[in-house]
């Protein structure tokens, strides 16, 4: 009598990918921190936006594990476009003038350069999270 062989989930589990997602996003902080201590350039700033999107969606994981690379893409492109648009309006002056630290979050100014970078963020954040989402002890690691 033969034993069936053991099935490996399609995902792992929500735990894991919550783990995994505080990890990928730590390192967006401290990646995005450590390009604040470097000369400030456009390429800094673009590499900025793009940590940021990535941020943003693997805080978007953290919350809800179930969702689908693309999906998580989307959601972050979404959110930083919205953030950047809000950046012509009124309305972030006044935000930024009553909490000056939402600066951090919301940015200072206009740049449609930034919309190209967070595209770029959304598209390396999709095989991060589908990395994420792997089932294993380790990302890509299996069990022999």
């Amino acid at each position: 009598m033969s034993r069936p062989a053991a099935t490996v989930p399609a995902v792992a589990s929500p735990r894991a990918m919550r783990v995994r997602a505080v990890v990928g996003a730590l390192a967006c902080l401290g990646l995005g921190l450590g390009l604040q201590l470097l000369d400030r350039s456009s390429v800094v700033d673009l590499l900025g936006s793009v940590l940021y999107v990535m941020l943003v969606g693997l805080l978007a994981l953290l919350m809800r594990p179930s969702l689908r690379a693309v999906t998580v893409a989307a959601i972050a492109l979404a959110f930083a476009t919205l953030v950047e648009l809000l950046q012509l309006t009124a309305i972030h002056a006044a935000v930024v003038e009553a909490v000056p630290m939402a600066g951090l979050v919301l940015g200072n100014a206009f740049d449609p350069m930034d919309l190209l970078a967070y595209l770029v963020g959304a598209v390396v954040l999709v095989p991060i999270v589908a990395v994420i989402r792997r089932p294993g002890n380790a990302a890509g690691a299996r069990d022999a």
